[in-house]
């Protein structure tokens, strides 16, 4: 594994793993590795809501999508940390994705994990789940005041 810090985290990417451009508001890091084939996406975006109400938002969300299969959406312990998963499948008219999301909320800040492969594989739980345990925070990369928020600058 190699190591990505923008300054605010610290994280393990794994061998074989190309960067992409970033596609989306607050995504840190984008890594695709075709030959799996999978791609990896980080994001930190500022939150006042907690969990609960962040998974209430995303069950609402891909429940109203007919073409998304919830297979799991819970509440898990990673290190010392809780963190909201879901799993979930994919219909497109030519196959089916898995994808595996992770959340955490420290600080107001929004930690979010994404792993999106095309076939189901629970010999990646291990694989996915070192890359989340390797996350280091080493400050909030977000400061929310009464006028929304700011880069941390500290």
């Amino acid at each position: 594994m190699t190591l990505f810090t923008n300054g605010f985290v610290t994280l393990k990417t794994p061998e074989g793993f190309d960067p992409i451009q970033n596609k989306g508001d607050f995504v840190e890091l984008s890594l695709v590795n075709t030959k799996i084939p999978m791609t990896i996406k980080f994001s930190i975006a500022p939150t006042l809501a907690g969990l609960p109400a962040i998974k209430d938002a995303m069950e609402e969300q891909l429940n109203a999508n007919p073409n998304i299969d919830v297979e799991t959406a819970d509440f898990i312990a990673i290190n010392e940390d809780i963190y909201y998963m879901i799993i979930s499948s994919i219909r497109t008219d030519k196959n089916e994705i898995k994808r595996n999301e992770f959340m955490f909320v420290k600080d107001n800040n929004l930690y979010s994990f994404e792993f999106v492969y095309p076939y189901a594989d629970a010999e990646l739980d291990d694989f996915y789940l070192n890359i989340i345990r390797s996350m280091e925070i080493k400050k909030p990369k977000y400061i929310i005041s009464d006028d929304g928020y700011k880069l941390n600058d500290e």
